[in-house]
């Protein structure tokens, strides 16, 4: 397979079904590879070359589509920047990445000087917004009209079809190289498993397309074939509206955007039957939020998908495990077919059953590397074993458990608590919406655990009743020994909550 196959197989089976829909914009297949080629061409003519990088900054749109099939049609890199990044880091990238070319949207146009300024690397910019093209930008429908199609190179294997920044959590970010063969071996492996894309389904994208995550859903349903719904940003009123206008049949939704739609006051007013999967990313949501979710989409299958910029999707809890419940459904389930996994101590070797260590990988799915940063890419990947920095232990049946990063356990009086245990217990609390657990400067214990939770509307608790609930699920040593009830908490740009920020505003304890 190649980077673009899913175009032309598309193309080849349905060219005149509804391939692209944005707002008011409606596009077919045989228009959205017309463009794909057109705008190849325009990145040609534009001095781009085989594997340079091409970047775009924009909120969720058709244009993604566009850019990416693009990009891979004529050999480039694509290049998602972070939405919710500041100037000074998106100039970094840029320049780290060599990055010429950058598409913006009305969002982002206005910091179009300020990133020349920054990165003069930046030698063209590209407006494709809806409104007048701004002084010394290009316009991206004038672009594509002033281009003829040209062929497509059929890219893949090793080729890198990505490059994906990671958050920066320590230090600079780093530049992740997705490969074609990582991208395809991941999603094939995991659709086998899981059968989280439909073919011929309407999927609504409302994650960030600049994360792993909400890339891998997309592509997803591109391999098997359907309708993409664009969602420029996520709202739980958005989310539910798209999804009885398209009658959508599967999305990707991180936890809290799940929790929000199952909050919403109006929910009952919304039909959600046509729902039939709904993948969600990350380990460690609370049993009760499941179960509340299952009752929200009662037509969908559930499914998991563990993994990271580095590795794509790993492992999976498919939805006879989430129908089944019990203990499994706090896992990351298993790993996927093409995938190899384990978990090691500090010494390599692979560790029992049950005991916690280092979450490992190896096999096609792997990163190249990260960019222009060899030595960093030799100290993460070892003897051909990736190391995921996570935290977790497998059963004897090959469910893979996260209990934190290695980095976030807590060491409260010579004790290890792992974070994800204790926000699970107290996060069943009726009256908790969502909880984070970090470890505090603590005279005493050294550490000490601490709770942060903000409660559900119309609910009360108190620290104690918080903390009486916790030593009814985990043991005494676990249970948080300070509680703070706060409004909300600080998301990342992928809708995971930045337990840094909580930790640094707390450094004092």
């Amino acid at each position: 397979m190649y980077l673009t196959h899913a175009l032309h197989r598309a193309l080849q089976q349905a060219p005149d079904r509804t391939m692209t829909v944005c707002g008011d914009r409606v596009r077919t297949t045989r228009e959205v590879v017309d463009r794909v080629a057109r705008l190849a061409a325009a990145f040609q003519g534009l001095g781009v070359n085989v594997d340079d990088r091409v970047g775009l900054l924009a909120l969720n749109s058709d244009h993604h589509q566009e850019f990416f099939f693009a990009s891979w049609w004529m050999g480039a890199v694509a290049h998602p920047l972070n939405t919710r990044w500041a100037a000074a880091e998106i100039a970094y990238a840029l320049t780290d990445s060599g990055t010429e070319v950058l598409l913006v949207d009305d969002s982002f146009a206005a910091l179009g000087p300020e990133l020349r300024e920054r990165a003069p690397v930046l030698q063209t910019l590209v407006y494709c917004g809806d409104g007048p093209t701004p002084e010394g930008m290009l316009n991206y429908e004038e672009l594509l009209a002033a281009f003829e199609p040209v062929p497509d190179l059929r890219r893949g294997g090793d080729n890198v079809a990505f490059l994906l920044y990671t958050g920066g959590t320590t230090g600079t970010p780093k530049g992740v190289r997705v490969t074609d063969r990582g991208l395809q071996t991941s999603m094939m492996s995991s659709l086998i498993t899981t059968g989280a894309a439909l073919p011929d389904g309407v999927n609504l994208l409302t994650a960030p397309l600049f994360h792993i995550g909400a890339l891998t859903g997309w592509y997803a349903q591109n391999l098997v074939g359907g309708t993409l719904v664009f969602l420029p940003k996520f709202t739980p009123e958005g989310a539910l509206e798209a999804i009885k206008e398209h009658r959508v049949t599967s999305t990707t939704l991180v936890p809290v955007m799940v929790q929000m739609i199952c909050n919403h006051p109006d929910l009952g007013s919304y039909d959600l039957s046509g729902v039939q999967r709904v993948t969600y990313g990350g380990a460690g949501s609370p049993e009760s939020l499941l179960r509340l979710a299952m009752k929200v989409f009662p037509t969908a299958r559930f499914t998991q998908g563990y993994g990271m910029t580095e590795t794509c999707v790993l492992t999976s809890l498919n939805h006879e495990d989430h129908v089944r419940g019990g203990a499994r459904l706090r896992s990351a389930g298993r790993a996927t077919p093409a995938i190899e996994l384990a978990v090691v101590g500090k010494d390599g070797q692979r560790l029992p059953v049950g005991e916690v260590g280092e979450v490992v990988t190896r096999g096609d799915h792997l990163m190249a590397g990260y960019w222009d940063k060899p030595e960093l890419t030799a100290q993460t990947v070892r003897d051909g074993w990736l190391h995921t920095g996570d935290g977790g232990y497998l059963d004897e049946d090959g469910y893979l458990y996260i209990v934190d990063r290695l980095k976030d356990m807590i060491i409260t009086g010579g004790e290890n608590v792992y974070s994800a245990e204790v926000e699970n217990a107290v996060a069943a609390h009726s009256a908790v919406a969502s909880c984070v657990v970090i470890g505090v400067p603590d005279d005493h214990w050294g550490e000490r655990v601490h709770a942060v939770i903000v409660l559900k509307p119309g609910h009360t608790a108190t620290p104690e009743e918080i903390r009486a609930h916790a030593k009814t699920l985990i043991a005494g040593y676990k249970t948080p020994r300070t509680v703070e009830f706060v409004d909300s908490m600080p998301l990342s740009a992928a809708g995971k909550i930045l337990k840094r920020e909580l930790r640094a505003a707390r450094a004092n304890g």
